[in-house]
């Protein structure tokens, strides 16, 4: 009461004061288009610029943490500081930019798995012997054969084949549960950008021009139809998955290879065949063209995965390098990061998975099952001890001999290393969980441990900085690991759900409709799971210099997230495609036309709302 009248007790919002949140408000501002009108054009209206200016630079990529851990990378690599094994790094990145692909090396490779089959030979009966010889080699251009743990109590060791390993982000070895793990792989589709060099070079210069078209069309069209058949069965998941007890069963059921020279003669274990339609398909598919074509094609596919991924230069060859050695990368990069108090930064990360789940287990649809795997599931946010271990990484990287002048050999005594299986296997009780390669920042779902698997240099980003109000933290990390949790309980949406997503998704070369209805629902998650936990948002400090609301931030930094993130895929974010991808993905759910005020009939006010929960 004031005298005889009421007045308002509701105070305006604080303003965040921080040095950090300034600079977040200037780096969100400098991707705005205030021409733009966010409810027809959300895409032009929030990541409008691609260039910023200089005094904002450190946090170009405020979201994106693996631009920043390969700057870091770079930087390390690119000094003359580094010593004792990082010397090693040093010298394989060297050896990558050296490289060209008519090296002699290159022709090394190809002359020992058989060579070019010209124009006119008869091709080979099967091409299963080549599989064998280039799998003994390393790549595992067709499928990939590897050991891990069954699930339990008393767990026992599986050998496991799954799809190819062509687009790993790192060189696993070839047990995958003594040492952290990748996220799961991501086939990208279309074809290599070093492979039309690739095949200049393997085709003989007796060849006339128009044998040259012919045979380089050839091959990219079989690379290109086994790319995309990879892709497609890459999508369905592992939910299928078969196991045999003998050879002789898996040689009956798939026929495809010839499994006795790609399993080892001792192993009596169970086996299991991660994804068997597409062993089926493959057996299918490899019918279509001759042998000679099939071999010669094979022989490029496998030293492609030798090869980086790029022609060299800096950033490629820094890629490369961690992809090689990710254990010694990892190492480095946390030997920078020792004076972090990791531990806050942990803490934080857990408490918003608790309030994630918090929320879904509220969502009406979510029982049975699905409600069990949700309570079971757990978080991994702490970084892996070996990697504080230099004594047993040094011991372990002795033997390797690194080269500055032959990248080549350097990878194939790599993959020679990763496939010694050690004579004593150890499981103890925490064989079952999982951890992260700090440098490959890519919060994944591990089936295995029933856990959210979080890398230290995700949680380091500056949008999760403790100083933040907590809208920034959940439109970043929230939303990363809401996708996450949703994945790990939903086995597929209906078709009605899956008919949902627009045709505009194939712009996404590495997202498939499943993925994108993930994140739509990851963001819903998350978005309200925000408004629950921080009671009413009008009582969160707004940005400096920005006349924007929390709620309409949290989307926003969402949209500049996958952003940046397509851009670092080479996604082409201004075709028309993205911007309707990007407005559909906001526009789910329904919050975004509240928070914008979209009018009836604006772009985001008439999307089709998919229900994903």
């Amino acid at each position: 009461m004031e005298g005889d009248g009421c007045s308002s007790t509701i105070s305006s919002p604080s303003e965040c004061t921080e040095p950090i949140c300034e600079t977040v408000a200037s780096n969100i501002q400098a991707r705005l288009n205030w021409n733009k009108d966010p409810c027809s054009e959300f895409k032009k209206f929030s990541c409008w610029r691609k260039t910023f200016n200089n005094n904002i630079t450190n946090f170009i990529e405020m979201g994106n943490s693996q631009k920043s851990v390969d700057m870091q990378i770079q930087f390390l690599l690119q000094s003359s500081t580094l010593s004792g094994n990082y010397k090693k790094l040093q010298s394989l990145y060297e050896s990558c930019l050296k490289l060209t692909t008519n090296s002699s090396a290159i022709h090394r490779v190809f002359a020992y798995l058989g060579g070019y089959l010209t124009v006119g030979v008869l091709g080979p009966s099967s091409i299963a012997p080549l599989v064998a010889k280039i799998y003994d080699l390393g790549p595992s251009p067709l499928v990939d054969i590897y050991y891990d743990l069954s699930y339990g109590r008393r767990p026992h060791v599986l050998l496991i084949i799954s799809g190819p390993s062509t687009s790993s982000v790192i060189l696993e070895n070839k047990i995958r549960w003594m040492s952290p793990k990748a996220p799961p792989n991501r086939l990208r589709q279309g074809i290599p950008k070093l492979l039309p060099d690739l095949i200049d070079q393997l085709l003989p210069s007796y060849l006339s021009y128009a044998q040259r078209i012919s045979e380089k069309d050839t091959i990219l069209e079989f690379i290109k139809d086994l790319n995309k058949l990879q892709v497609e069965q890459s999508r369905r998941g592992f939910w299928e998955s078969s196991v045999l007890y003998n050879v002789s069963s898996l040689q009956a059921m798939y026929p495809v290879l010839n499994w006795t020279l790609l399993i080892p003669k001792d192993w009596s274990g169970p086996i299991v065949v991660r994804n068997a339609d597409y062993l089926k398909a493959l057996q299918s598919f490899l019918t279509k063209y001759p042998s000679r074509i099939a071999h010669n094609s094979m022989l490029l596919l496998s030293v492609l995965e030798i090869l980086p991924k790029d022609f060299p230069n800096p950033e490629v060859c820094t890629r490369s390098t961690m992809w090689a050695l990710p254990d010694l990368a990892s190492e480095l990069y946390i030997s920078q990061h020792s004076s972090v108090d990791s531990k806050d930064i942990i803490k934080r990360a857990e408490i918003i998975f608790k309030s994630l789940k918090a929320h879904l287990k509220r969502a009406p649809s979510l029982k049975g099952a699905a409600l069990v795997k949700l309570s079971a599931l757990k978080i991994q946010s702490k970084t892996w001890e070996g990697f504080s271990n230099i004594t047993q990484l040094t011991k372990a990287l002795e033997p390797l001999e690194i080269s500055q002048d032959n990248w080549l050999d350097n990878i194939l005594e790599i993959y020679k290393r990763n496939k010694i299986v050690p004579n004593k296997i150890n499981m103890d009780a925490n064989s079952h969980d999982a951890w992260a390669y700090p440098i490959v920042s890519t919060i994944f779902y591990d089936t295995l441990s029933h856990s959210i698997v979080v890398p230290l240099s995700v949680i380091l980003i500056p949008y999760f900085n403790a100083r933040l109000p907590p809208y920034l933290h959940y439109a970043s990390i929230g939303v990363s690991i809401a996708k996450e949790i949703l994945r790990s309980i939903t086995k597929n949406f209906d078709d009605k759900a899956m008919r949902c997503v627009p045709h505009s998704v194939n712009i996404f070369s590495n997202f498939s409709r499943m993925d994108l209805l993930i994140h739509s629902g990851g963001m819903q998650i998350s978005y309200h799971s925000m408004l629950s936990l921080t009671g009413p948002i009008k009582g969160m400090p707004r940005l400096p210099g920005l006349n924007l609301t929390p709620t309409q931030i949290f989307f926003l930094v969402s949209a500049q997230e996958l952003c940046t993130e397509s851009n670092y895929m080479g996604i082409d974010t201004n075709a028309t495609e993205f911007d309707n991808i990007l407005g559909w993905l906001i526009a789910q759910g329904g919050s975004a036309t509240e928070v914008f005020k979209c009018p009836s009939g604006s772009m985001i006010n008439i999307q089709k709302t998919c229900n994903v929960l």
